[in-house]
């Protein structure tokens, strides 16, 4: 987004922004998307198709109403197929799940909601904290926003149907807020050297971020800041220079999706 300004007479500048984040402050955040999503993936449990065949990434949220977990419809539909035609064996982070219940999908929105209990997030195998504020919100603009993802790319071992996945994180400005999504595109410019967060290349493979949150940031008039969810993160090009996320103000707090009208 090469023509992006920031706010005019906001009191944190672009230099310092870039500094705060990358520090203390880029932990924080990276904390938060980490804490509000987890992998799901599902083996192959015959030798002819045995391993991982597909994996995503499932947002955590606490709803007026409820625990959800929300993720790409695509990734439920891959999962839907597979279990069709194989005898797979579906785990949430290192919970294994015998029997996922499906709220509410739709393959227009790219969205699907499951039913996720206390009980699950205890076996997680990581901290959680589902996001709360409720409803979601869709962001402004050329405003903050923050997301996140598992790819397939970085799972980091895989034993006995245990696994480590690697977090892709990244914070931003929406480009394009839609009826239906929100659009990010980044900017090469803007990218901020962590001292020990690797920043992905060029040609970086972004498979399996699918589902994750799109996290956006709000200030009052006095600068103080909060932050809902936003979005689903629906695809993201080969390089991760370019993503779609569907916005979540579709879901309603028992988990349902509201389809919106044919224009």
């Amino acid at each position: 987004m090469n023509d992006w300004q920031p706010p005019p007479g906001h009191p944190i500048s672009t230099d310092k922004a870039k500094e705060l984040l990358a520090g203390d402050l880029g932990d924080v955040y990276r904390n938060i998307l980490s804490e509000s999503c987890v992998p799901i993936y599902w083996f192959g449990m015959h030798q002819t198709d045995e391993g991982i065949l597909h994996n995503g990434t499932l947002t955590l949220v606490q709803t007026n109403q409820r625990l959800l977990g929300i993720t790409a419809e695509h990734v439920i539909a891959a999962y839907l197929t597979d279990r069709k035609d194989l005898n797979v064996r579906l785990q949430i982070g290192n919970a294994v799940v015998e029997n996922v219940e499906i709220i509410d999908k739709s393959e227009r929105l790219d969205m699907a909601t499951v039913a996720i209990d206390p009980v699950l997030l205890s076996k997680l195998g990581k901290d959680v904290t589902p996001l709360s504020v409720w409803p979601p919100r869709p962001p402004d603009a050329g405003r903050g926003i923050m997301f996140a993802g598992y790819p397939g790319g970085e799972r980091l071992d895989e034993r006995d149907f245990e696994l480590s996945f690697g977090l892709y994180t990244a914070v931003g400005v929406a480009r394009h807020v839609t009826d239906e999504q929100i659009t990010w595109v980044g900017d090469r410019n803007f990218v901020i050297d962590h001292p020990t967060i690797p920043t992905p290349q060029p040609g970086y493979d972004s498979g399996g971020i699918s589902g994750g949150p799109l996290i956006s940031w709000f200030e009052t008039e006095t600068h103080v800041a909060h932050y809902c969810l936003s979005g689903i993160i629906s695809q993201a090009h080969a390089e991760l220079e370019y993503l779609v996320a569907k916005r979540a103000d579709f879901i309603r707090g028992d988990g349902s999706i509201r389809i919106p009208k044919n224009r």
